[in-house]
């Protein structure tokens, strides 16, 4: 017998129908009472939004400013007044602010009351804007240019050891110094020395000093050299400059002492750098005598004759306005005389040779000429008490002191 895929039925007919399993009880899937209204699906009331916390009120944040700042009490006063009110109308916050605001807009309303009264307001106010001038118009001592007027900090030039900046004033006004020039430290590759830095700056201001101020008989006796230059310090940081000036510890200057090719017309400029020219050289005449360095001494006479030379032909040359030209051609005589007589010196064999050539040679210069030819040009006229009057019997001083 082959397997069938239908049923076995047992011997006596099909069995008994037996009756369904019992199924076990399914949960209540809401064991709560679901209230009256509720959403279906819902077992509680909906979570809603928190209550809402009151706002700070504005006008009390705006009272605590104003009253920590000081800067309009009364207004910090109103705003908080305001802010007090609103907030008992509306349950805003910030009433311990408005309180705050409003305490300390009262105490620095009455401050400044009192301020008002007894002018101290006043006073700190002239200091302020005191203080904001000077600012405004300090320079760095690193910055100053050539023809700047300053005053410097402090008590003046005399009390001065060190300084970062000065006040830079208008040059008609009274002030201390006068900037003439500056020229930077390039030839030294490390820090040289204070000693090195003076050295350079007085050798090289002197120069700067006599090319701005070539009329030097307009530059007041009170005004001296000066200069700012690095310290040890400020040379780490790159400061290279010297600043050369002409300052007074005295009297103030009164006006600038500036008269150089920016300030000099072609006649005055001419005549005053052929000045300079022969100064120059006269200033350079050996510190030692004949009978110590001869050589040195007929050196300097000859370059005196070249230099006399050169300077008596641009005279003749000179562009003069009428009222000039007969005066200048008078210095040109006297420049012609000194020549000779410095030609002299120059092959002098003898210490008394080469002093009768010299003094001769200072006789030639009349001071009532050169006062002529600077009337006619406009120029000063009165000559100063140093360094000498040239038609003194001895040479001129060695050294210059025209400044």
């Amino acid at each position: 017998m082959e397997p069938s895929s239908q049923g076995w039925t047992p011997p006596g007919g099909p069995a008994p129908a037996q009756p369904p399993a019992p199924s076990s009880p399914q949960p209540d899937p809401y064991p709560y009472p679901m209230p009256a209204g509720g959403p279906p699906g819902m077992p509680y009331p909906p979570y809603g939004a928190l209550p809402r916390r009151p706002a700070t009120n504005g006008f009390a944040i705006g009272s605590l400013v104003t009253g920590i700042v000081c800067c309009l009490p009364p207004l910090g006063l109103v705003l908080g007044l305001i802010a007090l009110a609103q907030i008992k109308k509306r349950g805003d916050d910030g009433r311990a602010l408005a309180i705050a605001g409003t305490v300390l807009s009262v105490i620095s309303t009455i401050l400044m009351t009192v301020a008002f009264a007894t002018g101290t307001v006043g006073e700190a106010w002239d200091g302020f804007r005191k203080a904001a001038r000077e600012s405004a118009a300090a320079d760095s001592t690193f910055d100053l240019r050539t023809g700047q007027c300053f005053d410097t900090p402090g008590r003046g030039l005399e009390d001065e050891e060190e300084a970062e900046s000065v006040r830079t004033v208008d040059c008609d006004r009274p002030h201390e110094g006068e900037v003439t020039g500056t020229f930077s430290l390039d030839r030294f590759d490390e820090w040289p020395g204070q000693k090195a830095v003076e050295t350079e700056a007085e050798r090289r201001c002197e120069g700067i000093n006599s090319g701005y101020t070539l009329d030097w008989w307009a530059v007041p006796e009170t005004a001296e050299p000066y200069y700012y230059m690095p310290t040890r310090d400020s040379w780490r940081f790159g400061d290279r400059k010297v600043a050369c000036a002409l300052a007074s510890a005295g009297p103030k200057l009164g006006s600038s002492v500036r008269s150089d090719r920016t300030t000099l017309d072609p006649a005055q400029l001419a005549y005053l750098e052929g000045e300079l020219a022969v100064d120059t050289v006269w200033w350079e005449e050996p510190d030692e005598l004949f009978e110590d360095d001869p050589e040195a001494n007929r050196a300097w006479a000859e370059r005196m004759a070249r230099t006399l030379e050169t300077e008596a032909r641009e005279l003749r040359a000179g562009p003069w306005p009428a009222a000039a030209r007969e005066q200048a051609l008078a210095r040109a005589k006297e420049y012609d005389t000194a020549r000779r007589h410095f030609g002299r010196a120059a092959a002098a064999q003898d210490e008394n040779g080469f002093w009768d050539a010299t003094s001769e040679a200072g006789d030639a210069f009349r001071q009532e000429t050169e006062i002529a030819v600077r009337s006619a040009l406009g120029l000063a006229t009165e000559p100063p008490e140093e360094p000498g009057d040239l038609d003194d019997e001895d040479p001129p001083p060695s050294e210059d002191t025209t400044v």
